[in-house]
């Protein structure tokens, strides 16, 4: 599990500069097409945390400026079988998109399909040490959870809060600044086959792109 998180938290800082340069491209690695977005983040408030909880947090504020889809090759199952094909056809897509875009993108966040991911659903809760809910108490009861045995070379992908309660109070979305006594979390884990997501990580640097993040199709 640490190699992908510690990539995720570089992946992190990685989307944050390239947002705050205002381009940045979506690749999705299918196994029927590939496609690639590029979007454009304008104005002064490209990122603000205070916009709701999670890694994606007040960054929606985007317009999409270019995009291009070609025939998906060298991959199955939506999986990576064929190195030098699928980097080829990811070149392809992502040059298209910056013709239309009349720029150059050097930062991608990729999305794909395979890699066997499972769902787990976890909980957590924690008793406030103060009356006004923080942001560290919101990581302090993320990190509450019990996390399972995952299985060997398995990987979380994805752990997202999908309901907080503070009190008897549930189905808040963000509860920092509210008042209570004791905060409680449901959260969405997602798993992967590490190997899977390792292949994909080094097609994407053969294609002289730098990963800003990654996700699952079928989680976004």
């Amino acid at each position: 599990m640490t190699d992908l998180y510690t990539s995720q938290r570089a992946m992190r800082n990685m989307r944050r500069a390239a947002m705050q340069r205002g381009v940045i491209a979506i690749l999705d690695v299918g196994t029927s097409k590939i496609a690639c977005l590029i979007l454009r983040f304008d104005g002064p408030d490209r990122l603000r945390e205070q916009d709701g909880v999670g890694p994606m947090a007040g960054q929606s504020q985007f317009r999409v400026i270019g995009a291009a889809t070609t025939r998906s090759r060298g991959v199955r199952f939506g999986e990576i079988a064929v190195m030098n094909e699928t980097e080829r056809a990811i070149r392809t897509a992502v040059q298209a998109a910056q013709k239309m875009a009349n720029v150059r993108v050097d930062h991608v966040i990729a999305c794909f399909s395979g890699a066997e991911p499972r769902s787990y659903g976890l909980a957590g809760e924690l008793d406030l040490q103060d009356s006004v809910v923080t942001e560290q108490d919101v990581s302090r009861v993320l990190a509450a959870c019990d996390v399972p045995d995952l299985g060997q070379g398995r990987e979380v992908l994805h752990a997202q809060p999908v309901n907080f309660a503070l009190d008897h109070r549930s189905g808040l979305g963000d509860p920092r600044g509210q008042i209570g006594h004791r905060l409680a979390v449901d959260m969405h884990l997602l798993s992967v086959d590490g190997d899977v997501v390792q292949n994909l990580l080094y097609c994407i640097k053969r294609c002289d792109l730098e990963l800003a993040g990654i996700a699952s199709s079928a989680y976004v």
